[in-house]
């Protein structure tokens, strides 16, 4: 019997035809844009003088705990844990919150944040210290002086509110990046559309925004091992320290880059082919097990690309203007990169439609 299955589009060829697509459709840039225009004018939300309290309660705490002599032994330990302190203090920004969906497209200005399309660099190696230091974006001459947030609560208020607003602008922002785009002969109609109108919107947003916090979760809870090693070689500065903290490292490093590959696809499962969310997981996990190293080396050119174009914009971005350029530029690319994820994830869900009607006619041929 003759296949049906179509030549599989390389990531060369998705990388390519979603840098052509962004280029027919720059208004798909609006959004990445213009949340990075405002984390480049705005006042930076600084909780500073909130982490120089904490650590004057963590003093507080040791001079009690421990004889003067002992405390007084720790003095280079204190020294060190206050320039971290204010270094951190001098670099959160909780505006940059408004990034913070794991769907939404990299910022080229937030310090921390945690996207799919740079997950190799950001949620894998820099949160073990393997970062790079690249250069940033300056600051807009003209942007305030930073607000202090001083109140825990309005600290966690903050953040619970952008980050579910990062969840809306992810979601339009990826609804809007797959209309209109080429190649939706197998789509619903717009009457059978589930994700049209109001609540069918707000029921994406729920959907995404579930997958995005469930995500996260498991996330932390894979690191927790990878914490506990450093922490143990920290205090200790034994080897076997070190060996358990480069053995639990690597095998940290592993899962989590298998884990986040293999549900790489759950949004475009659920947006483009409107399944719920278990059965987009489940679909993700299947069709990267079948296309393992193609998807692998998918997400690490993307992720280099971004990366490497990171250093660029740093470069770029030492003047007002270059900072608009880079600005633009970083959505562009972001863009075409999720125009390029939508590519690569029709061919491949085309791909596995065709192998499961194979495979039941060859069933149906055996039975007969």
């Amino acid at each position: 019997m003759k296949s049906d299955i179509s030549a599989r589009i390389g990531t060369i060829d998705a990388l390519t035809m979603g840098l052509t697509q962004v280029g027919r459709r720059p208004w798909l840039i609006i959004i990445p844009a213009a949340i990075d225009l405002i984390l480049w004018l705005t006042p930076q939300l600084s909780v500073a003088g909130l982490l120089q309290k904490f650590l004057l309660v963590w003093e507080a705490l040791l001079r009690a705990a421990y004889p003067p002599a002992q405390f007084a032994a720790m003095a280079d330990l204190l020294t060190a844990a206050r320039q971290a302190m204010a270094q951190v203090g001098g670099q959160i920004n909780l505006a940059e919150m408004i990034t913070g969906s794991w769907l939404a497209a990299p910022s080229v200005l937030a310090v921390t944040q945690a996207t799919r399309l740079t997950l190799v660099s950001d949620m894998i190696l820099a949160p073990i210290g393997l970062s790079l230091p690249l250069p940033r974006v300056i600051a807009a001459p003209w942007r305030p002086a930073p607000v202090e947030v001083t109140n825990l609560w309005a600290v966690l208020g903050i953040m619970v509110a952008l980050w579910l607003a990062s969840q809306v602008l992810a979601t339009v922002y990826l609804r809007w990046a797959a209309q209109g785009r080429p190649g939706r002969e197998g789509e619903a109609s717009p009457a059978q559309d589930r994700w049209a109108g109001p609540r069918g919107f707000l029921a994406l947003v729920v959907r995404l925004a579930l997958f995005s916090l469930i995500l996260s979760v498991v996330v932390f809870m894979l690191r927790i091992p990878l914490a506990l090693a450093a922490t143990l070689l920290f205090f200790s500065g034994s080897a076997a320290a070190a060996v358990l903290f480069a053995l639990i490292g690597g095998m940290t490093l592993w899962v989590l880059l298998w884990s986040l590959t293999s549900v790489f696809f759950v949004s475009e499962t659920v947006l483009l082919d409107q399944h719920p969310l278990w059965r987009g997981l489940l679909h993700s996990l299947a069709m990267v097990r079948l296309n393992g190293l193609p998807t692998v080396g998918l997400v690490l050119v993307i992720n280099l690309l971004m990366l490497g174009f990171r250093a660029v914009w740093g470069f770029v971005g030492q003047s007002p203007l270059g900072a608009l350029v880079a600005i633009l530029g970083n959505s562009y690319l972001a863009t075409a990169m999720l125009l390029a994820v939508y590519t690569y994830y029709e061919d491949l869900s085309r791909r596995w439609r065709a192998l499961l009607a194979q495979s039941a006619a060859r069933g149906q041929q055996h039975r007969e």
